[in-house]
């Protein structure tokens, strides 16, 4: 069996008064340095909203999760980047 650890980030949000301006993009891009420098991967839990913002990011969705009726979230993971590695 092989450890496997990964970043996971719960939530994310950015004030409608400050959006379309790149601040969310701004900060996952932060996040996901920290992620590469550790070489750790990256895993979270979109809901549609997200979806662009993320996979522009490189994440790559693992499936989904259902909340009844039509609500889901999806599960996205990014690969560490290993050229940014420590």
């Amino acid at each position: 069996m092989t450890d496997w650890y990964a970043v996971d980030m719960a939530s994310m949000a950015v004030h409608p008064a400050y959006q379309a301006q790149g601040i969310g993009s701004k900060l996952l891009a932060e996040v996901c340095h920290l992620a590469d420098k550790s070489s750790q991967d990256f895993y979270l839990e979109s809901t549609p909203v997200g979806m662009k913002l993320y996979r522009n990011a490189g994440f790559e969705s693992l499936g989904n999760i259902f909340f009844g009726g039509e609500y889901c979230l999806t599960c996205m993971l990014r690969k560490a980047d290993s050229d940014s590695a420590l």
